[in-house]
Order: C-alpha cells, then sequence, then structure tokens
C-alpha cells in the first residue's frame, strides 16, 4: 500500500472540522439573503454546508470563513478569508420542522466576475482551475440543468486499488472523498492510473464496494490529484451518509 506522509497529513486536516460561514446569497442587484452556518467539510476548493434556504446551482455565493492559512489561496495575513463559491449541488434535507438545505460549492476565487456585478442572477459552470488552485468559470450558456444524481461534497475514507488486465494487483491506497453520489465520486489520490483505467472504490463504513472508471484526473499544485470515478456495477448507498436532518441541525444550534 502506498500513502506519502504529506498526503495522510493533509487528508487528515480535511477531515477535522469545527468553522462557521457566513453563507451571503444575492438575489437582485440590491437584494440579498445571509446566513451563518457551520462547514461540514471543507478543502482548498471546496465546502459543504447546511442553510435553510435553497440555492440554486449554477449561481455563486459568497462566504466569510475564519479559515485555516493552509487552505487559503490569498489573503493568507487576514482574519476572515472572503471566498466567492459556486453552487454544485443543492439538496433538501430530510426530517422535520423548517426546510433546511445541503450545499456544496467549488471556490471560483476572491472575486466573481464581472458580469455577476451586471446580474447576481447569472448561472455559470467550471471550466478548469486556475494557478492559484480556485477553480476558473465561465457563464453558462443555456439554463443549468439538475444533476440526475446530486453530490454530497463530504468526506470519506475509503480504499482504491489498481489492477493489469489480469487483475493482478499494481497499487492500492487509502483516499478520501471531495464529493459522492449515486453514480460515482471525486477522490483525492496519489493512485497512478489514467483516464479511462478501472479502479476498485471500497467504503468499508458503508460496507460498499464497486468497479469505477476514471473519468478525469486533475491536477494541483496544492492538493494530491483529483480523480473523477464513475461507478459502473453498482449504486452508492447515499441513504446510509450521515447528514444531519432538520431536527438535528435545529439542537445543535440550541
Amino acid at each position: 500500500m502506498s500513502s506519502a506522509a504529506g498526503t495522510d497529513k493533509r487528508q487528515g486536516e480535511r477531515m477535522s472540522l469545527a468553522i462557521s460561514a457566513v453563507v451571503r446569497v444575492k438575489e437582485s442587484k440590491t437584494g440579498f439573503w445571509k446566513e451563518t452556518t457551520e462547514l461540514v467539510s471543507l478543502s482548498r476548493s471546496g465546502a459543504g454546508f447546511y442553510v435553510e434556504k435553497q440555492c440554486e446551482v449554477g449561481r455563486l455565493v459568497s462566504l466569510m470563513v475564519p479559515m485555516p492559512k493552509h487552505f487559503r489561496c490569498y489573503d493568507h495575513d487576514k482574519e476572515l478569508y472572503r471566498v466567492w463559491g459556486l453552487v454544485q449541488h443543492c439538496s433538501r434535507v430530510s426530517g422535520k420542522g423548517e426546510a433546511a438545505y445541503h450545499v456544496g460549492v467549488a471556490f471560483v476565487g476572491k472575486n466573481p466576475p464581472e458580469s455577476f456585478n451586471e446580474s447576481p442572477l447569472h448561472s455559470y459552470r467550471i471550466a478548469g482551475m486556475n494557478e492559484d488552485g480556485t477553480w476558473r468559470i465561465v457563464e453558462a450558456k443555456t439554463s443549468f440543468v439538475v444533476r440526475r444524481h446530486p453530490r454530497y461534497w463530504l468526506v470519506l475514507e475509503v480504499m482504491l486499488a489498481a489492477h493489469d488486465s489480469e487483475m493482478n494487483l499494481i497499487s492500492d491506497e487509502k483516499a478520501t472523498t471531495e464529493n459522492i453520489s449515486l453514480s460515482g465520486a471525486a477522490v483525492f489520490s496519489e493512485l497512478k492510473v489514467d483516464v479511462g483505467d478501472s479502479v476498485n472504490f471500497n467504503s468499508i463504513e458503508h460496507n460498499f464496494s464497486a468497479q469505477a472508471i476514471v473519468r478525469n484526473r486533475q491536477t494541483s499544485e496544492y492538493d494530491p490529484p483529483r480523480l473523477h470515478l464513475e461507478f459502473i456495477n453498482e449504486n452508492f448507498p447515499i441513504e446510509q451518509l450521515k447528514l444531519p436532518n432538520e431536527t438535528d441541525i435545529a439542537n445543535e444550534e440550541d
């Protein structure tokens, strides 16, 4: 099993969270709402959290966060880190009481594009990664189509394994997810695989094992490579994810 000490340290840091954030969402040039919430997942490139109001996928929101310095791409000496996030998914949380939503955002930098200032209701999509480790975005030419399977931006410990054509083990390692859905996952991994290769994906916690195809592989100066995997023979048991319901959130805020 291959696992570098630096990678293990970064993975551990992603899993330890007690960070609040102020989320601000513009609904017009002058109208907005904001809410203080606690992050449930965090990396240099994105975060997950819960809010009471729905956030539309493809829209930009701003966050003010006392971000750990090793997760910052800029403003390393400021107390609060302002970062804009592109909403990647927004799913209603089951439970009783008032509505709550689990939101995942991809960090796109310190300032929004000029088109956002002209109209905050523009939709955007990811078009690559900037040199500083934030996501590069462009305006979406068409209305955003909601994903068939929502992504949940949660950090899960998993095992990945690569085999040759005769199913002999080439390498394996512990890895952590950036996000996961019914049909696939984005995983921070040093595994030496290429787009089109097949890997085994295992989550002991969820009693889940599947074969997955590497659909994309992204590299960054700041994080281990990110593998985008598609499960081809099983669906991940999303119902087993430990997502707090609305009653749990209310109890934590009391």
